[in-house]
């Protein structure tokens, strides 16, 4: 059990420092600026599989960079999302929801607890999508609302 527990730790802080080294080099193409709060929040949400509100990315962040503020991370979120770093998970229930996994995907919402899953399913990514004379259309994401299995044992 401690070799798992040890190559668990091992494997995911693999996975961060890949995250991360993809997210300097990205900033560098980008031409974005390179600030560890920049970093925290990124590394915070990319190694999360619980799509996080911009509150929860504070709250884990604040523990190590105590003068980051609220807005900070808002405006950060807002700055990625428009630079195509991550993406926003609208989920028509309460704030937003931010995701790190740029794969064709889509979400399972629980409308009960409000968790919110990735979905891949191949079918949803080959919808014929009428075009609208009013709209031109640049994409979709589906969000599937259901409960989830702990909710459903309630």
């Amino acid at each position: 059990m401690i070799f798992r527990t040890g190559f668990m730790c091992a494997m995911l802080q693999t996975r961060s420092e890949q995250k991360a080294n993809w997210f300097i080099g990205r900033c560098k193409e980008l031409g974005m600026k390179i600030t560890p709060q920049r970093v925290a929040v990124y590394k915070e949400l990319s190694m999360s599989f619980e799509h996080p509100s911009a509150e929860e990315i504070y709250n884990k962040i604040k523990c190590y960079h105590p003068n980051v503020s609220l807005t900070t991370v808002y405006r950060t979120l807002e700055t990625f999302e428009k630079m195509g770093i991550i993406s926003v998970v609208n989920t028509l229930y309460n704030a937003a929801r931010y995701d790190a996994n740029l794969e064709p995907h889509n979400h399972l919402i629980c409308v009960r607890c409000k968790k919110v899953q990735d979905l891949y399913d191949e079918s949803l990514n080959n919808l014929t999508i009428k075009e609208s004379k009013d709209y031109k259309i640049l994409g979709y994401n589906i969000l599937v609302k259901g409960v989830c299995t702990e909710c459903q044992n309630y």
